[in-house]
């Protein structure tokens, strides 16, 4: 078994199928009941609710797996009694716990998964190394996997992949960069979405009064990231979205976020 630390908690994992009790818990199964409390949180809060059930159902027609084996529920005595759940439940859960803890779920739960899928697989006669994967090859599959579960826009996604995959191999930069240039022009749909500026000359406002009203409204955050000042919150999303760009000059990966048209007359509501 696994064990992660997030603050002064312990979060554990299945790192191969193994026993508990009479119950059989696959690998790479997450303690949500620890995740839970970990955050002073029910977990019994987060499966009631409609979305989940939805989403739980959804998943397994996607994977034909049970909700009962997705979410297994072990009763016992003591440390014994808990709820596991499948990784991909995991950073669901992660997502309603709370912001900080999901970025350190996702972030911690998505390397090991990668990491034991690669070190536990057994032993087996060499292969053709010409089909093996490249290093940048991984790395671009992680960020995009990522990017998936996050929920990220396709361009957005693939800027993260390349940056990726550049970052690991910097003989690929030229090519890349040629790439990242060609992905900021081919997504048309973020022409229609403004920033604070666009905004502002619409309303008569400041961009800074603008962004300061987006706050206000609960529409977006203010965060500790230069590169990335503003984010949306749950609210914002319906109206906002994080844009990929390419820096003048630089040719790097910049992103903003941008808000549909609507949110000029949402304002001056």
């Amino acid at each position: 078994m696994l064990t992660h630390f997030w603050r002064d908690s312990e979060i554990n994992q299945m790192l191969q199928d193994g026993q508990i009790g009479k119950y059989t818990i696959p690998k790479g199964y997450v303690n949500a009941s620890q995740m839970a409390r970990a955050n002073g949180k029910l977990l019994a809060d987060y499966t009631r609710l409609k979305s989940t059930k939805e989403y739980l159902q959804a998943l397994e027609n996607d994977m034909g797996i049970p909700i009962s084996l997705l979410v297994i529920e072990v009763k016992g005595h003591g440390n014994e009694q808990a709820t596991w759940t499948h990784l991909e439940i995991a950073i669901d859960l992660a997502r309603w716990v709370s912001i900080p803890f999901r970025i350190w779920a996702n972030r911690t739960l998505l390397k090991v998964m990668l990491s034991t899928q690669v070190e536990q697989q057994p032993i087996q006669e060499p292969q053709d190394t010409s089909k093996a994967l490249a290093p940048s090859h991984e790395a671009a599959q992680l960020a995009l996997l990522v990017g998936e579960f996050a929920g990220l826009e396709k361009s957005l996604t693939a800027q993260l992949a390349v940056n990726a995959a550049t970052s690991v191999n910097p003989a690929l930069k030229p090519a890349a960069d040629e790439l990242k240039t060609a992905i900021a022009c081919t997504d048309p749909s973020d022409d229609a979405y403004l920033n604070p500026t666009q905004i502002g000359e619409a309303i008569g406002k400041s961009a800074i009064a603008v962004n300061r009203w987006l706050i206000n409204a609960g529409l977006q955050y203010k965060t500790d990231d230069r590169k990335l000042p503003y984010r949306p919150t749950e609210s914002g999303k319906q109206w906002g979205r994080m844009v990929s760009a390419v820096a003048r000059g630089s040719n790097q990966t910049v992103f903003q976020l941008r808000w549909l048209p609507e949110i000029v007359q949402v304002i001056c509501q």
